[in-house]
């Protein structure tokens, strides 16, 4: 009996491990973390075409996407130049800093102040552009259609 307890002690214990060993659905995401989820509608409504060409960026490059989130957050201080400089020929991310500096930079802060939450949204490849979609589309996609 008494290692049928130790066994079940155990295993109580190690229900909560498990239940952090997987990645936050994409879903839970805004519910988890709304501080951060509110400023980054706050910058998708301040920089939508900026945000549009983020989204985009992230549906076709989503693990380059990534890598500059977790550079961002490993380099606190280095500005977008040090890190276009490490990254030459990204493609689209070249159009991002030629026409939407300001808020390439203001993400870069967002992500460095957020940095759990930017690091759970952007493990989910296409995790960015999902957010787009679903929890900030009405101050993108109304306002500003894609060009054909």
């Amino acid at each position: 009996m008494r290692t049928l307890s130790k066994l079940l002690v155990m295993a109580l214990l190690m229900v909560p491990l498990a239940a952090h060993a997987e990645p936050e659905g994409l879903e839970q995401w805004q519910k988890n973390h709304p501080e951060a989820s509110k400023e980054l509608g706050d910058w998708v409504k301040a920089h939508p075409e900026a945000a549009e060409k983020f989204f985009e960026w992230d549906g076709h490059h989503p693990e380059r996407s990534k890598e500059f989130v977790t550079w961002t957050i490993n380099h606190p201080t280095d500005n977008i130049d040090v890190f276009a400089l490490e990254h030459k020929g990204w493609q689209g991310f070249d159009k991002i800093m030629e026409h939407h500096r300001p808020a390439a930079e203001a993400f870069m802060a967002w992500a460095r102040k957020h940095h759990d939450a930017a690091e759970k949204l952007m493990s989910h490849s296409g995790g960015l552009k999902w957010a787009g979609d679903h929890l900030y589309a009405d101050s993108w996609h109304m306002e500003h259609p894609k060009a054909k």
